[in-house]
């Protein structure tokens, strides 16, 4: 899915850290098929718990929305 995003051949030297959250906030925010229509986050927040969303920066957005 990154790759949707930056396509193959983008440099990645232009994006900033919160670039990067932002976007792997948008693809970990998407509904997936193989997840029973879960999202990522919401997986792993289920399993591991609150803690991962602090330690890892992540938060849930509307994969449809850009920033």
């Amino acid at each position: 899915m990154l790759r949707m995003v930056l396509p193959k051949g983008t440099s990645f030297g232009f994006l900033t850290q919160w670039d990067v959250h932002t976007i792997v906030n948008h693809i970990n925010s998407t509904p997936r098929e193989s997840l029973d229509g879960q999202t990522p986050y919401d997986l792993s927040l289920a399993t591991y718990g609150s803690d991962v969303k602090k330690n890892f920066s992540l938060s849930a957005l509307d994969p449809t929305e850009s920033n």
